[in-house]
């Protein structure tokens, strides 16, 4: 069996024996198992060697701190991971490593496997980070064009996300960064009650005008936005 243990990146620091672990569940020598630094960033500029990562038939045990964020990663680079015989362990982290810090790459993912393309993060973020491409199919639509726009610490477009689909590998919060295996979507009368009848049309008048919301959780998302947006 092969065996990889993926670390998202420099923020993202496994605990002490994550690797033998990994290694003894394989069967095989630790210095047998594959580990991938700096996946987010590799997945980002789109690394051709992390397509020559797993072999086609052979089964493989897969290690990361945040199995959805590292899945969502690897098909953000083109990667299908779903169709290949590959079981994923959580391994423990320091979640104190991840913290906010100005002046390093945000990494903005999506799992495609909830995404159903309404378009809602494209319309909210202010720094142009999404595409919106209609003739794609529902879960491929929504495609991140520029991440290097989105500011560091500001995951207010993942608040709002109706089905959990936007992952920040490096975010605090359990619920943004992909640490829950099957995070809960917010119901449609849940949105509707927090967007108005037309949550598009509310969210692009946002960009013009200030609009008084009752859901905390959109306030909280329009705090990030502002805090993180450079413009106060």
């Amino acid at each position: 069996m092969h065996a990889y243990l993926f670390i998202l990146g420099p923020r993202d620091q496994l605990l002490e024996g994550a690797l033998q672990k990994l290694a003894k569940e394989a069967g095989i020598p630790e210095t047998a198992v594959y580990v991938i630094d700096n996946l987010a960033e590799r997945a980002m500029s789109r690394d051709p060697a992390l397509a020559n990562l797993f072999p086609l038939s052979e089964p493989v045990l897969a290690g990361a701190s945040r199995p959805r964020a590292a899945q969502a990663l690897l098909a953000s680079a083109g990667i299908d991971v779903t169709t290949k015989p590959i079981s994923w362990r959580t391994l423990p982290y320091n979640e104190k490593a991840l913290k906010d810090e100005f002046g390093v790459p945000w990494y903005p993912t999506i799992d495609r496997s909830r995404c159903t393309g309404c378009g809602t993060c494209e319309d909210y973020c202010l720094f142009s980070v999404y595409t919106l491409e209609q003739e794609r199919p529902l879960n491929e639509r929504v495609r991140v064009s520029a991440p290097l726009n989105c500011k560091t610490g500001c995951p207010a477009c993942s608040r709002l996300c109706p089905t959990g689909a936007l992952i920040f590998p490096f975010c605090a919060e359990d619920a943004l960064n992909g640490s829950i295996e099957n995070p809960q979507p917010r119901a449609a009368e849940d949105v509707l009650a927090t967007l108005g009848a037309d949550p598009l049309k509310v969210l692009a008048e946002r960009r013009n005008k200030k609009r008084l919301l009752a859901s905390e959780t959109f306030q909280q998302a329009e705090q990030d936005r502002i805090l993180y947006s450079g413009v106060l």
